[in-house]
């Protein structure tokens, strides 16, 4: 090894602790994100970072550029705080991660640390996930990727997201799924409630949407919550639009007729077929909801989701005026998560009691899920 190679190796103290500073001690290698100064087994605080140079240091290295002076070589916009497995990554020989792909990483790990750092406290977001199997088919939110998504209006107030999931080996058709499955939503929601009082939420949740609508009920109108939606896979959650792009129609039965039953739709994702239609309703006055463009993403924006609640609430009121004081309603949803959660959100007292109905996704009959009906504010 030369004099100068070894030299180049000589990088400055105050350069390592601005780099660890502009880091925050945090692996900076995409999706890594490893802890430096702590084992992730025994807990121990102890130094793990590595500097990694993005241009290389000498002829023959990886990323070897003439066009780096020697003397920038050790300059911080060149040198990369990681943990070892990832500065072997970079390094070897079987991989192909170029100067400027490094650069980029730099970059966007930097001014997330910047920008999360320059947040007040008063911008805190407890994130509440909840996921539960749809049918047979596994959900699973990534707690990352709800995370990142609040970021930059708000950051995260704890360094692990509340999980009211359930982790039972239940399926929708066995007998006893529903009450089971909401009596675990309502005691783990328990847990945190007291804790919760009057600080903003984040909702990340998809289920089914008898469920979807007990959680609306548990953070009611009362939490400072924002609902938010997958926006076309449930890796995606920034709303994709600011302003209302969602066209409903209110559909009322032509005839009124007082009755002690009446029966309530949401059709935004798709409609329902006109055999549903003569099967499920009868003779009960049917309120329907109804996207003009059926879309499984027609939620793009909050206005979206606040104008299908305003129908909604719309729509309740008919009933209580058109209907039976005793009035009970069968809700058939057939929309995006967030409006379930929404929909429950709404309940107040001298609301009619709501069944939720269930769509089987092997015999696409709708089955009554689960009741509500609130008692009291």
């Amino acid at each position: 090894m030369t004099a100068i190679e070894v030299k180049s190796r000589n990088i400055q103290e105050s350069t390592s602790k601005m780099l660890w500073g502009v880091s925050a001690g945090i692996c900076e290698f995409k999706g890594c994100s490893a802890c430096l100064f702590e084992h992730h087994v025994t807990k121990e605080n102890v130094n793990l970072a590595q500097r990694a140079h993005i241009y290389a240091f000498s002829e023959g290295g990886k990323r070897y550029s003439r066009l780096v002076p020697k003397k920038k070589i050790n300059d911080i916009d060149n040198l990369m705080l990681v943990c070892g497995s990832c500065h072997d990554l970079i390094d070897s020989t079987d991989t192909n991660y170029s100067a400027e792909k490094l650069l980029a990483m730099k970059k966007e790990h930097e001014e997330r640390i910047r920008l999360l750092v320059s947040i007040k406290p008063n911008y805190q977001s407890e994130v509440i996930i909840y996921n539960c199997n749809i049918g047979d088919k596994p959900v699973r939110i990534n707690a990352f990727q709800a995370t990142e998504s609040i970021i930059p209006e708000y950051y995260p107030a704890r360094k692990k997201p509340i999980n009211l999931s359930p982790n039972l080996k239940l399926y929708d058709y066995e007998k006893e799924y529903w009450n089971t499955m909401d009596s675990h939503l309502c005691r783990s929601f328990e847990q945190y409630e007291a804790s919760l009082g009057d600080k903003h939420i984040s909702l990340f949740a998809v289920a089914p949407q008898p469920l979807l609508f007990r959680l609306g009920i548990l953070l009611n109108r009362h939490y400072n919550v924002a609902t938010m939606q997958p926006q076309g896979n449930i890796a995606l959650w920034r709303w994709r639009e600011e302003v209302q792009t969602v066209e409903l129609d209110i559909i009322a039965p032509l005839q009124k007729k007082v009755c002690d039953r009446a029966a309530m739709t949401f059709e935004i994702t798709a409609p329902l077929s006109d055999e549903e239609l003569k099967a499920l309703f009868h003779d009960q006055p049917a309120y329907r909801i109804v996207a003009r463009n059926f879309t499984p993403d027609a939620i793009k924006s909050k206005a979206d989701l606040a104008a299908v609640i305003e129908k909604y609430r719309i729509v309740l009121n008919q009933i209580r005026k058109e209907c039976a004081p005793n009035v009970e309603i069968s809700l058939f949803p057939i929309a995006p998560p967030s409006i379930s959660v929404e929909a429950g959100r709404q309940l107040m007292k001298g609301d009619p009691r709501i069944t939720i109905y269930d769509r089987k996704q092997d015999t696409k009959i709708w089955e009554p899920a689960l009741t509500f009906h609130k008692e009291g504010e």
